[in-house]
C-alpha cells in the first residue's frame, strides 16, 4: 500500500508530502505506528521543529478524525492522502500497555478460545448424534471451599460449603461448566477457580473436557476470588516548612472610623521608619484601619513564623480591599505553612487573576498538587472503609 502523509499547506514553511510505502504485513498494525514513521522523517527534514505522534494525529479527509489504534488496512487505501494535524486524540479503547488494554487482549484470546472449544463440542455432538451414540447428560457437583468476592457487594445467597449442581454434557468445556456456574452463585468465570478434589493445587484447563478430566460421581472443588477493588493509598511525604504551634494573636484591628487622627497620623510615621509589630498593633488600635497596615503586620508576622495570625490580617484586609493580589499572596503563604494547602491553592490562584506573578506560580502548583493527593488519599480511605465493612458485614453474615 502507498500513502500520502500531509503536513502544513503548500507554500508555508515547514510543509512537507510524504510518500510512505507500507507493507502489507502493516494491515493490522495500528495507526499510530505510521504517525510514528512519518514523525521521524519529518523531524529529519526539520531538526528545528520537531514533531511528537503524542500531540499529532491524522485525519482523512481533512477534519474527519483518525484514531490511534484505527487498523491500517481500514483506515487507509492505496494512493490516499492523509494529513497530520496538531492535537493529541484519545484511542477507541485502552491505549496499548496499559493495564486495562492487557485485560480487554487477555479477555479476547480468552472468548475466541471457549468459541473454538464450543464449535468444537457441537461438532463432535452433531456427529455422536448421527452416530446414535450421543451420551446422557451428567449432573455434575460442585462445592465451594473459598468465596472471596473482594468485599464487592453481590446479592447472592451462595457461601463456603456449599454445593451446586449443574446438568450438563460430559463432553462440554470446564469453562462451560464455569458460565452455569456463574449464573447460580453470580461469579463471572474469570474469577472462578476450579479444582479436582485429588489435585487441589492444578486449576482444571477452561477448555478441558469434562469427560477427560473427571467422572460424573466426582464432586469438584470451586473457589471464587473476585479482584480486590482497595485502592492503592499513596504515601504523602512531610513539610517540614509546616509551623506548629505558634505565639499569642496580635489584637485584632478596632472596627469604625479613627477617634483620634493625629494619634493615628503621629503612629503611621513611627512606622513608616519603625515598622515593628507593636507600632502597626498600636496604630491598628487607633481604628480606621487600612487594608495596607494589616498587610504589613500579616507579613511581620509570617516572619516571626505566626502564619494563623498572619491569615487573619490578611482576612481583614481583604475584607476592606477584595481585590487586593498583595493580601491574598500573604494569606496563601499563611495558609500554606498552616498546612492548608487547598485554601492557599485558592489564595495563589486568585492573586494571580488579580495580577499575575511568575515568582507566584511555585507555591501554587505545590499547593495545589498536595492538596489533590491530600483529597485522593481522604476518597482512598474512605473507599477501602467501606469496602472493609461490606467485607465485614458478609462474613458475619
Amino acid at each position: 500500500m502507498k500513502v500520502y502523509a500531509i503536513k502544513g499547506n503548500d507554500g508555508e514553511p515547514g510543509y512537507l508530502k510524504q510518500s510512505m510505502k507500507l507493507p502489507k504485513s502493516w494491515a493490522a498494525k495500528p495507526l499510530l505506528e505510521v504517525l510514528e514513521l512519518f514523525c521521524a522523517t519529518y523531524n529529519k527534514k526539520f531538526p528545528d521543529s520537531p514533531i511528537s505522534k503524542d500531540d499529532h494525529h491524522f485525519e482523512r479527509p481533512r477534519g474527519s478524525t483518525l484514531f490511534p489504534d484505527d487498523q491500517v488496512g481500514a483506515a487507509l487505501t492505496d494512493y490516499c492522502d492523509v494529513w497530520v494535524v496538531p492535537g493529541a486524540v484519545k484511542y477507541k479503547g485502552p491505549p496499548p500497555g496499559t493495564a486495562a488494554a492487557l485485560e480487554a487482549e487477555e479477555n479476547r484470546l480468552r472468548a475466541e478460545a471457549e468459541a473454538e472449544a464450543a464449535r468444537r463440542t457441537a461438532e463432535e455432538e452433531a456427529k455422536l448424534a448421527a452416530e446414535g451414540k450421543l451420551k446422557d447428560q451428567w449432573r455434575v457437583k460442585v462445592k465451594c471451599v473459598e468465596l472471596d468476592r473482594g468485599g464487592m457487594d453481590v446479592k447472592s445467597q451462595y457461601k463456603v460449603g456449599d454445593a451446586v449442581q449443574v446438568t450438563i454434557e460430559p463432553h462440554a468445556t470446564v469453562g462451560m461448566l464455569s458460565n452455569r456456574i456463574g449464573l447460580i452463585v453470580g461469579s463471572h468465570p474469570k474469577h472462578q477457580f476450579i479444582y479436582h478434589p485429588r489435585d487441589p493445587e492444578a486449576v482444571l484447563d477452561p477448555l478441558a473436557k469434562l469427560k477427560d478430566v473427571m467422572s460424573e460421581k466426582v464432586v469438584l472443588l470451586l473457589h471464587i476470588r473476585m479482584p480486590d477493588t482497595r485502592k492503592v493509598i499513596e504515601e504523602l511525604s512531610d513539610d517540614e516548612g509546616v509551623v506548629g504551634e505558634e505565639g499569642p494573636f496580635p489584637d485584632a484591628p478596632v472596627e469604625g472610623e479613627c477617634v483620634d487622627v493625629a494619634k493615628r497620623d503621629k503612629l503611621m510615621e513611627e512606622c513608616a521608619t519603625n515598622p515593628t509589630l507593636e507600632n502597626l498593633s498600636a496604630c491598628l488600635a487607633c481604628g480606621g484601619a487600612a487594608a495596607s497596615t494589616l498587610c504589613k503586620r500579616a507579613q511581620l508576622l509570617l516572619k516571626a513564623q505566626r502564619p494563623r495570625a498572619a491569615a487573619l490580617d490578611a482576612s481583614a484586609a481583604l475584607a476592606l480591599n477584595p481585590d487586593s493580589a498583595r493580601a491574598y499572596k500573604i494569606r496563601g503563604r499563611a495558609r500554606r505553612l498552616a498546612g492548608d494547602y487547598e485554601g492557599a491553592a485558592a489564595d495563589f490562584g486568585q492573586a494571580q487573576r488579580i495580577d499575575f506573578d511568575p515568582d507566584v506560580r511555585p507555591d501554587l502548583v505545590y499547593c495545589s498538587t498536595r492538596s489533590a493527593k491530600i483529597r485522593a488519599i481522604k476518597l482512598a480511605e474512605e473507599h477501602n472503609a467501606a469496602l472493609d465493612a461490606a467485607k465485614a458485614e458478609g462474613e458475619a453474615q
